[in-house]
């Protein structure tokens, strides 16, 4: 199977790249760091699938991507590979047409599983609930504590004097969560932690 691999950071590139090769049936094609540059390889190779980071150089998001290439290469599979556990990639991923969806912390053996899989037919993503399980699984008690919070409607300057901690403090921790999470706002978190039900609001 010969495969686009596409990652802005060069170390996880490289890292895939040399993982891959060496797995039976796989052939890298060819490697690049932004989502634009996928149609190019495949207008000048014959290419089987690509894994594409989602989030890639210069900002350039590969789902947006997904539409063009499937029109002119129906054939060739796309696999989407993130680090965040944000699960509304993986909703906009299935609605674009990605085949298959993996996060970056699988191991080896199943993301040659995967992509095996894929180009036999399959489409494989993850359990949703265990997504939404692993978003703040990661959080500390505190810091769950203070999404519970901006759930409920509090401001950061309420937060801070409940929990008698500075304002400085309370912004640490808001980074913290949205790193873990993938979220790009409290805001986000907050509505989707109450939308699936992972967090009750006092009203409920």
């Amino acid at each position: 199977m010969k495969l686009v691999l596409c990652e802005d950071q060069k170390i996880l590139l490289d890292g895939l790249a040399s993982t891959l090769a060496k797995a039976e049936g796989f052939e890298i094609v060819a490697t690049v760091s932004n989502a634009n540059k996928i149609i190019e390889v495949l207008r000048k190779n014959k290419v089987d699938a690509v894994l594409s980071d989602i989030i890639t150089d210069e900002n350039k998001n590969f789902l947006q991507c997904v539409e063009e290439i499937k029109a002119e290469f129906p054939s060739i599979k796309l696999l989407a590979i993130t680090g965040f556990p944000d699960i509304t990639f993986m909703e906009d991923a299935k609605k674009v047409g990605v085949d298959s969806f993996v996060y970056k912390n699988i191991f080896t053996e199943e993301l040659v599983a995967v992509i095996k899989n894929t180009c036999a037919g399959y489409s494989v993503y993850p359990n949703t609930d265990k997504v939404k399980n692993m978003l703040f699984a990661s959080l500390s008690e505190l810091e769950l504590t203070i999404l519970r919070m901006y759930c409920n409607g509090k401001e950061r300057d309420e937060i801070a004097q409940e929990l008698y901690l500075s304002k400085s403090s309370i912004k640490s921790y808001v980074s913290s969560i949205l790193q873990k999470t993938g979220f790009t706002s409290m805001a986000r978190a907050a509505i989707y932690a109450v939308s699936t039900g992972l967090i009750f609001t006092d009203n409920d």
